[in-house]
């Protein structure tokens, strides 16, 4: 879950550039350091504290990924791996991404040795991420070459996790009297006033990162899937958030929220609060991304829930998101290139780890040769879903023939929270995401 982007570099970029050439090799000093377990007895007994080598590794904790399952997996490489000993850090509080804590670290000096889910393409431009050699373990890789910059590895992504999908709660669907999923946005409004009659929020959202998806998710396959290189235009001038196609789908997601299609309050609460408002049964449909299905099966919480691919104007065919998921990335200035490189691999090539890490968080399998776990009836909705829409890249911060601009997500949320709010002017919020790309550019 990935949605909140550092600024631009600009004028700092050479200071940037400069700290990471001389960034510690994470030796964090941090309070919410986590060291991992001991490594196994297992280990050899001639092996000698300076035969040991220790990396740093910057963990993003979720409700999915928590700081147990990284130290049980932690454990499971330093046993299978007695000469290296991993301390595991954590940002002080929990964001979509690890940016804005990356960053505090490559300024401080303390930059760690290998990194999960930060925006790749800001820090390799810093200088701050090792060119990744491209050798056999990096083929085993689908498509690893969608990932280069200029002709370079700078991230390891081999996990599929689609972003853009809206769960549903099937027994509220029945109780309102919805028998038919929607695939426009006339259908899916027709869906939202049912089961407003019925007394059932028609949908749940939330506050910060949580408004960027929810604004993304129902706007983006109008623009994106049906122009996958929409970013690339934008950079060249040809496209702008003021055109017919942005104007008309954010404005009905602007009159579903006058419409009272929101659940109330809903800013002023976070990601894990709504989570538990739908597995509570408060709330029909929950746009969010193919980690929902991990929760899901925690919770058991006694419904029967669904999916379906979020609307297009015209319905005629559905389009969602095949994000590569979590990332890891290796630093430049590391001491311990080798060790901290072996260490990255593991986290997306280890048989047991990838199966294990796809499964903790409703991600599906992304290597050549795909290593699946047995999906629950949910997530194989969403590789259905998946066989039979298109691939809609650039939703929200994502490629789309380009890198948007930095910090596009905070702007994003700010105008999604602004078009909740009662006397927004469409007009005005749109226009804001052209100038914010303007001066950002």
């Amino acid at each position: 879950m990935k949605t909140r982007k550092w600024p631009r570099l600009a004028a700092a970029s050479t200071l940037v550039l400069s700290l990471a050439f001389t960034a510690a090799c994470g030796k964090s000093n941090d309070p919410v350091a986590s060291g991992s377990p001991s490594a196994s007895p297992g280990q050899s007994s001639s092996q000698t504290p300076e035969e040991q080598v220790e990396i740093s590794f910057l963990s993003l904790i979720t409700t999915n990924l928590t700081e147990e399952f990284w130290d049980k997996w932690i454990a499971d490489f330093e046993t299978k791996n007695p000469g290296i000993k991993v301390k595991r850090i954590q940002a002080p509080s929990l964001e979509g991404l690890n940016d804005n804590y990356a960053k505090t670290l490559l300024t401080a000096g303390d930059f760690p040795d290998v990194l999960s889910n930060i925006s790749y393409q800001d820090f390799a431009k810093a200088g701050a991420l090792m060119d990744i050699p491209i050798d056999d373990d990096i083929k085993k890789i689908n498509d690893y070459e969608s990932l280069l910059l200029e002709g370079k590895l700078y991230t390891l992504q081999a996990y599929l996790q689609p972003h853009t999908q809206i769960f549903y709660n099937k027994d509220l669907f029945a109780q309102a009297g919805i028998e038919k999923l929607p695939r426009t946005w006339d259908e899916l409004e027709a869906v939202a006033d049912k089961l407003k009659q019925a007394g059932i929020t028609p949908f749940l959202t939330a506050g910060d990162w949580m408004t960027t998806l929810t604004f993304s998710i129902l706007t983006g396959p109008e623009i994106f899937g049906k122009n996958p290189n929409w970013y690339a235009d934008k950079n060249a001038g040809k496209v702008s958030y003021q055109d017919e196609n942005w104007m008309a789908v954010a404005g009905r997601y602007k009159d579903f929220a006058a419409k009272g299609y929101f659940n109330k309050g809903a800013l002023s609460i976070g990601y894990e609060q709504v989570e538990q408002e739908f597995l509570k049964g408060n709330g029909a449909m929950y746009p969010m991304g193919s980690w929902f299905t991990a929760a899901y099966a925690a919770a058991d919480p006694g419904f029967e829930a669904g999916v379906f691919a979020p609307p297009t104007l015209d319905g005629e065919k559905t389009y969602m998101s095949g994000s590569r998921g979590t990332s890891f990335a290796v630093s430049n200035t590391t001491a311990h290139p080798e060790a901290a490189l072996k260490f990255a691999k593991y986290l997306v090539l280890d048989p047991d780890f990838h199966k294990a890490f796809a499964a903790s968080d409703g991600m599906f399998s992304g290597l050549a040769e795909p290593d699946n776990y047995e999906f629950s009836p949910l997530q194989q909705e969403i590789a259905d879903l998946l066989a039979e829409a298109g691939t809609m890249s650039g939703y929200e911060t994502q490629r789309a023939g380009d890198f948007p601009v930095n910090g596009l997500g905070n702007q994003l949320a700010k105008v999604g929270q602004n078009l909740l709010l009662n006397g927004s002017e469409l007009a005005k919020e749109m226009k804001s995401l052209d100038d914010y790309w303007e001066k950002n550019k």
